[in-house]
């Protein structure tokens, strides 16, 4: 899926879209500033996503994917897949973050199925 928008306001949000699903998740306004300007390439002082991905540069891990795995009590979860030459690391990592350093760093965004609107 892509970041379709993010959506400023009192109840922030991000919308992920796919070619016939869809997600929306409420996130916190900085973490609405922190995807908003990784979609636009611009930081006027490195935020943690930004230290993030220069950490993975620099210890030369490249990260592969996100996950939005489940939703269980309101609260969505997500998985960071990395990895350095042979090996394999996946991080628990929240959605909003998940995000951010997703659109950093160019790597595509999974939703599982379940939590998806079907819109065709």
């Amino acid at each position: 899926m892509e970041v379709e928008k993010v959506i400023s306001g009192l109840t922030p949000a991000v919308q992920l879209k796919g070619e016939c699903s869809e997600l929306s998740i409420f996130i916190s306004p900085e973490q609405a500033m922190a995807i908003e300007q990784g979609l636009q390439g611009f930081n006027y002082r490195p935020g943690t996503h930004d230290i993030l991905v220069d950490i993975l540069e620099g210890f030369d891990i490249d990260p592969l994917l996100v996950k939005i795995t489940k939703l269980e009590d309101s609260t969505y979860f997500a998985e960071l897949a990395l990895q350095r030459w042979n090996y394999f690391l996946i991080l628990d990592i929240r959605p909003s973050d998940a995000i951010a350093t997703a659109v950093r760093t160019n790597i595509p965004i999974y939703v599982n199925e379940n939590l998806v609107i079907k819109i065709c």
